[in-house]
């Protein structure tokens, strides 16, 4: 048996956080998901039953069923590991450091969690491989069960230092825990990471294969995005990696991880036409993230300005037209970014209707528009 006695609640949601913790891959830090290595071991790429399984392909499904519920168990052992016999978890004992670890490993006893996979019908799971993720839930572990709330608290009531760290979503940043920092947001050069970009990619991916079928195999010319700061702070900049993406266009970090340069993404790689993207910023993005708008701006003019066929370029094909329509130039009629006015964080629409101080429908539209650059 893995254990003798109930799990308890904390216990049970330590699993639940670290499972969903190891289904993310984290390029940067050359760890493969869980999920990955284990679809691996039966030959399948977990990208194509992700895919299957959101079709609705039944083999998929259950496959994509069985790979998380062998990932849940993997992850259930090494939490054992550490639970004592009230199942808590209130220190945790590395398997990796100790000489018996080294031991077992020498003698080629597999680990907890191997076993556990194996037997969970993936008998040619690769441990070495796993490794890594679980090095890296094991450390995430140690962020959870630490209890450092009270602690900051009193010490900050006292005038003492607190130790800075960053806020956001645990699963995909684990570096937020444990809770009790003096929380910062995010250095807003640094996003949108490789992990967000690889998210939004995917979810571009799915957005557009579902329109194409619901749209007899056409692809949507133009998509609207409205972009907000709270949900980019917690994403580390998806969204708006979201709206590079359907424009072809790839974020490019520098050696320190600051994001100040854009490159076209090739046709022949991106295999489908660039999407005329519209953007819409609310005044807390704008303040927090103007330098990633001057970044969609010029991702979005550089797709403007490729010399591409119209049929692959709908960036291109709108402000070409637009251009001829208003007799301006390429490059202000590819203008896609846009946000409330400096010092306002709104269009003030629902107050004028609030008031009553307009007259048509037109004079909403216009006073939008006007509040909008």
């Amino acid at each position: 048996m893995l254990f003798a006695f109930p799990l308890t609640n904390n216990t049970s949601q330590s699993i639940a956080t670290l499972v969903n913790i190891a289904s993310l891959d984290r390029p940067e830090e050359k760890i493969e998901s869980l999920n990955r290595v284990i679809a691996a071991s039966v030959n399948r790429n977990i990208d194509d039953i992700y895919k299957g399984a959101n079709a609705g392909k039944l083999t998929d499904v259950e496959m994509n069923n069985k790979v998380t519920e062998a990932s849940r168990a993997g992850v259930r052992a090494l939490v054992m590991q550490s639970t004592d016999s009230e199942g808590r978890v209130k220190e945790v004992k590395s398997a990796f450091a100790d000489m018996g670890g080294m031991f077992n490993k020498m003698m080629g006893k597999k680990k907890p969690w191997t076993e556990v996979i194996m037997k969970m019908g993936f008998p040619d799971v690769n441990e070495e491989r796993m490794e890594p993720v679980f090095k890296y839930i094991e450390e995430g572990l140690k962020r959870i069960v630490a209890n450092n709330e009270l602690s900051a608290l009193t010490g900050a009531l006292n005038g003492n230092y607190i130790r800075p760290g960053p806020g956001g979503d645990p699963i995909r940043n684990p570096d937020v825990l444990p809770t009790g920092a003096n929380m910062h947001a995010l250095d807003p050069q640094s996003i949108p990471t490789t992990a967000a970009v690889e998210c939004a990619e995917s979810t571009c991916k799915q957005l557009l294969d579902r329109l194409k079928t619901e749209n007899d195999g056409m692809y949507p010319e133009s998509i609207a995005f409205t972009l907000w700061g709270t949900d980019n702070i917690k994403t580390y900049g998806e969204s708006l990696a979201q709206v590079l993406a359907l424009a072809g266009v790839r974020p490019v970090p520098d050696s320190i991880g600051r994001v100040n340069k854009v490159e076209l993404i090739p046709l022949e790689e991106l295999g489908r036409p660039r999407i005329d993207v519209v953007v819409s910023c609310s005044g807390v993005f704008r303040d927090l993230f103007i330098n990633q708008m001057n970044l969609m701006d010029r991702g979005i003019k550089l797709a403007a300005e490729a010399d591409e066929p119209l049929e692959m370029n709908f960036v291109r094909k709108h402000a070409l037209a637009q251009a001829e329509e208003m007799n301006i130039s390429l490059r202000e009629a590819a203008c896609r970014v846009f946000s409330n006015s400096a010092g306002s964080y709104s269009a003030n629409v629902g107050i004028a209707i609030e008031n009553g101080g307009w007259e048509n429908e037109q004079q909403l539209q216009e006073q939008f528009l006007e509040r909008k650059r």
